[in-house]
């Protein structure tokens, strides 16, 4: 008995078969590369900073704007960023690993939404505040700057009719935060 091989029985198509099957390699290919990879992914050094960063000191920081109350809620922010998602503990001046300056250089409060009325002004509905530092991260073992932004600024929103300003300011001091924190992973 003669059998036809199944690539030559008509209705058959060759492309749909090889198409699936490719499919199904592809598939199986990446399950395992995913499986495999996962095992092996961890984390090196102190969360961002030079491996032999463990502690970390956050200078007092320099306030050059007219916002005073800002200089405590900035240094409670830079503190637990520090322990936390930059993974290094507290240490005092002398013997610490690395230093973060702070220069708190400006600070706006602008109207971005609004409404013109007459003989009142405008109703704004929205308020953006942008709070910039300068700042450095200096590695005091290695007396080199690991990290410095001239400029960075955080921005905050927050609606007057509902909220007040210091919504705004968290806002933007989290913001601020989480871009030094950035600064100082990208280089490492």
């Amino acid at each position: 008995m003669f059998r036809v091989p199944w690539r030559l029985i008509p209705g058959r198509s060759m492309r749909f078969r090889t198409h699936t099957s490719v499919c199904a390699r592809v598939s199986l290919a990446m399950i395992v590369l995913t499986g495999l990879g996962g095992c092996n992914y961890t984390f090196s050094g102190g969360g961002g900073l030079p491996s032999h960063v463990k502690t970390i000191y956050v200078a007092p920081i320099d306030n050059q704007t007219t916002q005073f109350a800002l200089t405590e809620q900035v240094t409670q922010e830079l503190l637990d960023a520090a322990t936390g998602r930059l993974g290094a503990q507290l240490g005092p001046e002398e013997s610490a690993d690395a230093t973060v300056v702070t220069t708190l250089s400006r600070y706006d409060d602008t109207a971005v939404n609004f409404a013109s009325q007459e003989q009142v002004g405008a109703e704004v509905f929205q308020r953006r505040i942008r709070l910039s530092a300068r700042v450095e991260i200096i590695d005091n073992t290695r007396n080199e700057i690991i990290w410095s932004g001239g400029s960075v600024t955080g921005i905050g929103e927050y609606a007057p009719e509902t909220e007040l300003e210091t919504r705004g300011q968290e806002l933007a001091i989290k913001d601020l935060v989480q871009k030094i924190v950035d600064g100082a992973q990208s280089q490492w």
